[in-house]
């Protein structure tokens, strides 16, 4: 249950001064410093910084407080999880959203922005839809689509900015401060939101428990964590306060670096998979420095091995898909095992694996697309793949990649492109190795090419189309042929049309490059995607030279095309 507040105050947690709810709902006027709610006295029921509160829209029930058998036994500890990811947009925000979006309301605002490129995004703007507020989300120019599908589906303002996220966030501010707007993130409000989870997880526990390790990101959700256990305490509806750990990759650990020097520490950049935790700098390390303090907590981190291994680890024993974040409590409590034996520990899982597929698409093995035949399918199962594929995800694959049993055409189209990559002076790298394997395992061995491409150049001249001509060997024929194109690709795969369209007739309708490494001499795959007659299809091209992986790739396609009207 709620109830709506006795009264309250706001209070900068650094220099306790006062502030107005209505000057500022993010830093102290007077110090800058973080901002946390008093309540004038303690009650039984939550209590909210609202003067009206409806029930929440979107969730009419509890997330799932699950037992995690297996992990449990073979980490002789009593291990539960908090499903957090049931959460309507997929993530724990929501619980701040539903609160924030409300004060916005209450303050007048005309609409909230914020600057996000993930779950915040999508919770405020699920939240902003329902309670009718527009809503603007600042987003990176490198920003994915993928990541912004759910607040835009919300039907959120989304507002593209050149340059990094720091620019974005600062040009946010100064957007919320031009109108009168309300600025939405990982400030007080939204601490009052997610402070819910602590009385949920009394509610729903058996008995208390001895730890709970929370991925860190800002710190504002371990804080809030705090401040539910430590209001439920003051009224007497718990007398335990569990010892919480904050958990954060290496890569990008500035709490827990902060915490063991005893300060506040702002990285430059960050560089991990988790990238919801990815923060540079942590706005509420102060209050996580406190809750560790007063709760005789830790300040753990993991590598991004550890965090790939316990995410698949969490999947195939207790059937929970997350994203990489909440790989890390597992992860810590496995690297502590000592410690913790014996010890009743949640694990608080903050979003679901759909909000990170790509993570798991990057560090797994592709399957290949096989040909409809059964000898093909039983060549594909006995070379040792599905072995290799199972055992790589997140490891080193280049020895399992070599002890694979390709068939005698596959070794062959291997061997091929590896010597046209040699003659360039191209020397493939572990990560380039195994891409390779798995492109061609993709690839028909028995395709003509009714066109081949001998030699080509291009020609590029200041504002003007590119000029492209190519040698192309058609019937035992050598023939050149010459076009224009808005780009390098464009251009030779004109050239390539002006004469192969006289036999079979293809539309290229879309062509994506994928660099494999920072590397200059980089293995280049390109990947074409064709139309004929309503019909369908892709091939890849793989070079150290984008044109010729193009090429190579528009070859494959021509000779499929031909192939299904010669047969």
């Amino acid at each position: 249950m709620s109830s709506i507040h006795t009264g309250y105050s706001m209070k900068c947690i650094m220099c306790g001064a006062d502030n107005d709810e209505q000057k500022t709902s993010t830093y102290c006027t007077v110090c800058e410093g973080v901002l946390t709610i008093e309540y004038n006295e303690s009650r039984e029921e939550i209590q909210y910084p609202l003067n009206s509160i409806i029930p929440d829209p979107l969730r009419n029930h509890s997330t799932a407080l699950r037992h995690l058998t297996r992990l449990s036994e073979t980490y002789e500890a009593d291990l539960y999880a908090k499903l957090e990811f049931e959460h309507p947009t997929g993530c724990f925000k929501d619980r701040g959203s539903y609160i924030e979006v409300q004060k916005a309301i209450e303050l007048g605002k005309d609409a909230i922005c914020l600057a996000s490129t993930g779950n915040m995004a999508a919770s405020v703007a699920a939240y902003s839809a329902w309670f009718n507020i527009p809503c603007y989300v600042f987003v990176p120019e490198v920003t994915s689509e993928a990541k912004l599908a759910q607040a835009t589906i919300y039907g959120a303002i989304i507002i593209r900015i050149q340059g990094d996220f720091t620019k974005c966030e600062a040009l946010c501010r100064e957007f919320a401060k031009s109108g009168n707007y309300y600025l939405a993130g990982d400030y007080v409000f939204r601490e009052e939101g997610q402070k819910s989870f602590s009385y949920e997880l009394v509610e729903q526990q058996e008995k208390p428990f001895d730890y709970i390790f929370i991925p860190v990101g800002c710190g504002t959700n371990f804080g809030a964590i705090y401040k539910g256990f430590k209001e439920l305490k003051e009224a007497g509806l718990t007398d335990q306060i569990p010892s919480l750990v904050a958990v954060q990759p290496e890569e990008s650990s500035p709490v827990v670096q902060g915490i063991f020097k005893r300060e506040k520490i702002v990285h430059d950049r960050t560089n991990t998979m988790a990238s919801s935790v990815a923060t540079s700098n942590p706005i509420d390390f102060y209050k996580v420095l406190k809750a560790i303090d007063d709760t005789h907590g830790e300040a753990l981190t993991t590598t991004e091995d550890e965090i790939l291994e316990s995410l698949m680890e969490m999947a195939v024993n207790e059937g929970h898909f997350t994203e990489p974040a909440c790989a890390l409590p597992l992860a810590a409590f496995k690297n502590n095992r000592e410690k913790f034996k014996g010890k009743r520990c949640l694990f608080v899982l903050t979003g679901s694996g759909l909000k990170d597929t790509k993570v798991v698409a990057k560090h797994s093995l592709t399957a290949p697309v096989l040909k409809p035949d059964l000898d093909h399918i039983h060549g594909y199962i006995n070379s040792g793949f599905i072995e290799v594929q199972q055992k790589s995800f997140g490891k080193s694959r280049d020895n399992l990649l070599a002890n694979l049993k390709m068939d005698e055409n596959h070794e062959r189209l291997y061997k091929e492109h590896v010597d046209r990559m040699n003659k360039r002076g191209k020397t493939l790298q572990k990560n380039e190795i195994e891409y390779l394997h798995t492109m061609l395992l993709n690839e028909e061995t028995d395709l003509e090419l009714p066109v081949e491409v001998l030699d080509y150049k291009v020609t590029m001249r200041k504002e003007e189309l590119i000029t492209a001509g190519v040698k192309l060997s058609i019937d035992g024929k050598e023939v050149i042929s010459k076009d224009k194109g808005v780009g390098p690709i464009d251009a030779v795969l004109n050239a390539i049309k002006a004469e192969s369209d006289k036999i079979i007739s293809l539309e290229v309708i879309n062509h994506e490059v994928e660099i494999l490494s920072p590397d200059t001499d980089s293995l280049v795959v390109v990947t074409l995607t064709f139309n004929k007659d309503n019909q369908q299809w892709s091939t890849k091209g793989a070079s150290a030279d984008t044109i010729e992986a193009a090429i190579k790739a528009f070859e494959k396609g021509l000779a499929i095309a031909y192939k299904s009207i010669t047969v």
